[in-house]
């Protein structure tokens, strides 16, 4: 049987308590000025990659991390061909929302795939 921490607990939940918490509490400081505007999205994904590192090698012995970023960079480069194929003028600060948005429901998923995963190799020990 793996051996069960109880720093895996706060794994489970905190990408959702995070979301929570800072959409209640610190939506007001995600914003300096005019010159940078942060969204959730953006301050929950660096989180959400360190725990897709910590869950795949508490689950897997290795880390899933660097293959991870290989798919968010397959995305980014069909994301980039899409809005080529369009005839509209490229802005990159849609582009950039529209990638951080996608990488974020990427990693949301992956995450709780390993959280699932982690829990299924917990109970068949």
């Amino acid at each position: 049987m793996q051996n069960f921490h109880y720093f895996e607990i706060l794994l489970y939940v905190f990408p959702i308590l995070e979301i929570i918490l800072i959409n209640k509490y610190f939506r007001p400081y995600l914003r300096y000025k005019q010159i940078i505007q942060l969204t959730v999205a953006d301050v929950v994904l660096p989180f959400l990659f360190v725990g897709i590192h910590l869950l795949s090698v508490y689950s897997l012995t290795f880390s899933l991390l660097p293959h991870f970023l290989l798919a968010a960079c397959v995305v980014g480069l069909l994301q980039t061909l899409y809005f080529d194929k369009r005839r509209k003028v490229h802005q990159p600060k849609r582009f950039y929302r529209y990638f951080i948005k996608i990488l974020f429901l990427m990693a949301l998923l992956f995450y709780y795939m390993l959280v699932l995963l982690r829990i299924y190799f917990l109970i068949r020990g």
